[in-house]
């Protein structure tokens, strides 16, 4: 098992990532949809991320793509993501409302 990686790097990348998707966090937690336990299981799934580097270069490319295409539908997760099922969940309940 690898170390665990350094926790505000890996929040701020669940912040973006939610973000990119159409995830809001700090939405869901407010309206109490994921808890405090949840929000810290997340960040602690992504910590122990074996490719962060390739989330990372995956936002980068999101965010270019999202300059060129304003107003394009969210994109899926990439694959590697371990907290992608979550995220997509909180993004079908966010456009539910």
């Amino acid at each position: 098992m690898q170390p665990l990686g350094d926790a505000m790097h890996h929040l701020q990348l669940l912040a973006r990532m939610g973000k990119t998707l159409g995830a809001d966090l700090v939405e869901a937690f407010e309206k109490g949809e994921i808890s405090a336990e949840d929000w810290a299981e997340m960040i602690t799934s992504c910590r122990g991320c074996e490719t962060p580097e390739g989330c990372r270069h995956w936002l980068e490319a999101q965010e270019r793509r999202a300059e060129r295409t304003a107003g394009a539908e969210a994109p899926m997760p990439p694959h590697s993501c371990c907290n992608a099922a979550r995220l997509m969940q909180l993004r079908r309940d966010a456009t539910k409302a």
